[in-house]
């Protein structure tokens, strides 16, 4: 695998994710990128950063287990078991990845079970 391979984006986003890396997750986007979840659209490096900063890495329990990476080109599919917040919620990421950074992350909860 190389550093730009989506994969390999893709590990170093769970990583920073799970050491809480404000930099490291800044150094996973793209400048004009775009972050789709339940609260609506971030748009820009910096402000999903800010996102990750100010929001998600406020909990003290959050921890994404990945699964299988799905890799079609230059996206990549995932189910994640995200525990946050006490408990355990199926998360579903489409990642869209080019020249090694994330374009387009869009995060969708999934029905439990």
């Amino acid at each position: 695998m190389s550093a730009t391979d989506p994969a390999s984006v893709a590990s170093r986003y769970f990583d920073a994710i799970r050491t809480r890396d404000v930099d490291g997750i800044k150094a996973c986007f793209a400048e004009d990128a775009d972050l789709v979840n339940a609260a609506g659209t971030v748009r820009g490096r910096d402000a999903i950063a800010d996102f990750y900063a100010n929001t998600a890495f406020t909990l003290d329990d959050l921890a994404p287990h990945p699964g299988p990476f799905v890799i079609d080109g230059d996206q990549l599919a995932v189910e994640i078991d995200l525990r946050m917040g006490g408990t355990s919620h199926r998360v579903a990421d489409f990642f869209e990845i080019r020249d090694g950074l994330v374009q387009r992350l869009a995060i969708y909860m999934l029905p439990a079970g």
